[in-house]
């Protein structure tokens, strides 16, 4: 007896058979990724020098061959980087602000590219800034929180030759002053309820500012205040106003120009000095994420990253660059200072809930009140109990688990309340103590979750932890970028030498093209973090582990 199967009855068995082999597939015990690609995540040299550690490089440009520096030949600067973009992504969503009714408001790519040249056209015409100097005729001050404005002034500036110093709204008036006394800024972008402060910290001190460009409305009685001051105040409206009107072509940056200068509130090493940043140290760490991303993970135009990282922590200027360049979206919202441990967490995330971002970058500390309060409501339920240790239990198996019985019913409400139910990256901003974000995010989540390592000496990330790598030890902050390589230096007064057992440990150096020129007009400062070979001195002590990933263990 035989069967005769029509052509409809074929498509049907096909159908069959390719949904259960999609659900064996699915369903295989099988990890995410070769164990053995977790156990060497770093190339180390063969060779090294009494009182450090071997070199330990990305295994994607192992010892002997050059460091990262661009993706493209034709990319060396941030201006070639964003430029590409605007050329190719003209009609994309780019940037995005709720306003009063906390509803977005987005601006495309082209619309960000005009204002962005109007503004660098305007501070040409009104200041007289003068581009590629590296000198303080170069530099404008961004006294403000992220926001489309600040970054457009940001891209203008970094696409003609001027320098930015980013200056966190969050900051204190005398870390704002000294800032200001030790660039010599004579241009300072401010946000407007920033302004009453600024002109506080003026009053009475020995600054180069003449000029206060507003992101609001001008308030007359502060005006006044600033003209006593010898100080003109100026609503950017009218900035960006000049500069459609007088429109000035940018001037075409080389690499080793200067394209920031951080000053941030928590390098107390070394005064709070300047880090100086060129083209070459942030078009590297950009370059470096491209090259490290998985193809099954990489960032394309669907993607939209949202972070609350003050606007003088160079890490979130990095990520908006990496979007910027692979045709993504920002969505800006609140932002939370570097130590700030009583944050709003719900007024913060509520902004995440509306723009639905896929990527969320935060520092270490409102990440912690985000468990926290997660632990708060929900602990006490024996199904996210039990759920959070079985999604554990997979990771012992290689695998990260988003579609069980406890996700849908206990952790898709946690993540809908929590980032949106498009988050698909979670970025961990120097988590440096006990390393317990990263399982519980990835396990409640169920999404991918780095650990990063950010210095401003580095443009920032140093080390980054591994997609897939959900056994990680808890304080591993992952291997070194392509970009940069790293090694321990022994510490004999401390009890750390490269010889430990069962792990080298000393103090971190980095070298690399991320690690910055130096700090601004403070040599001794810059001779006390650099070595004649270029490698910088972090302070930071370190220990490497077994497969090449690098745990920061405390300060020197």
């Amino acid at each position: 007896m035989s069967f005769e199967l029509d052509s409809l009855s074929y498509a049907l068995l096909a159908s069959i058979f390719s949904a259960a082999a999609l659900l064996s597939v699915r369903n295989a015990r099988g990890p995410d990724i070769h164990p053995l690609l977790l156990n060497t995540q770093s190339d180390v040299s063969r060779v090294r020098y009494p009182g450090g550690s071997a070199v330990y490089r990305s295994r994607m440009y192992p010892n002997g061959a050059p460091l990262l520096s661009t993706v493209d030949r034709t990319i060396r600067t941030l201006r070639d980087f964003y430029q590409a973009a605007f050329d190719k992504y003209k009609s994309n969503v780019f940037v995005g602000k709720r306003g009063d009714n906390k509803s977005f408001n987005w601006l495309n790519y082209d619309a960000f590219e005009k204002k962005s040249k109007q503004v660098y056209s305007g501070l040409i015409g009104t200041v007289g800034l003068q581009p590629l100097s590296d000198t303080e005729t170069s530099f404008v001050g961004l006294y403000a929180a992220n926001s489309p404005e600040t970054l457009a002034i940001e891209l203008g500036c970094h696409c003609g030759g001027l320098v930015t110093i980013p200056i966190s709204a969050e900051s204190t008036s005398s870390h704002l002053l000294h800032v200001l006394e030790k660039s010599r800024l004579s241009v300072l972008v401010i946000d407007e309820g920033l302004v009453e402060r600024a002109l506080s910290v003026l009053t009475g001190s020995k600054t180069s500012v003449r000029y206060l460009i507003v992101l609001g409305n001008v308030n007359g009685s502060n005006k006044e205040v600033a003209e006593k001051l010898n100080i003109q105040v100026i609503n950017i409206k009218d900035v960006e106003a000049k500069g459609t009107q007088d429109p000035v072509e940018q001037n075409q940056p080389q690499n080793t120009n200067i394209a920031s200068i951080y000053y941030t509130t928590n390098n107390a090493e070394n005064g709070k000095a300047g880090a100086v940043l060129t083209h070459k140290n942030m078009v590297s760490v950009i370059a470096s994420y491209l090259a490290v991303i998985p193809p099954q993970q990489r960032i394309t135009p669907k993607d939209r990253l949202m972070h609350n990282l003050p606007i003088d922590n160079v890490f979130g200027h990095v990520l908006t660059g990496l979007l910027c360049v692979t045709g993504g979206s920002i969505a800006f919202g609140d932002e939370i200072g570097n130590n700030d441990v009583k944050a709003d967490v719900s007024g913060v995330l509520s902004g995440a809930l509306e723009a639905k971002p896929t990527i969320y970058a935060s520092g270490a500390p409102f990440l912690t009140q985000v468990k926290e309060n997660i632990e708060k409501r929900y602990g006490n339920s024996f199904l996210f109990r039990r759920g959070l240790d079985k999604k554990k239990a997979y990771f012992e198996d290689g695998r990260l688990v988003e579609d069980s019985k406890y996700d849908m019913l206990v952790f898709r409400d946690i993540r809908q309340k929590t980032f949106g139910n498009n988050i698909r990256l979670l970025l961990i901003d120097n988590e440096l103590d006990n390393g317990v974000l990263a399982p519980f995010f990835r396990a409640v989540l169920g999404t991918q979750v780095l650990k990063t390592f950010n210095r401003p000496e580095t443009s920032g990330t140093t080390v980054l932890s591994m997609f897939y790598d959900y056994l990680a030890d808890p304080k591993s902050c992952g291997a070194p970028l392509p970009c940069n390589e790293i090694k321990l230096e022994d510490l004999p007064d401390q009890n750390m030498t490269s010889n430990d057992s069962p792990n080298p440990r000393g103090e971190l150096w980095i070298r690399g093209n991320n690690v910055f020129a130096g700090y601004w007009n403070d040599p001794e400062a810059t001779e006390a973090v650099m070595d004649a070979d270029g490698w910088y001195m972090t302070f930071m002590l370190g220990e490497m582990m077994p497969n090449g990933t690098l745990s920061i263990i405390g300060r020197k």
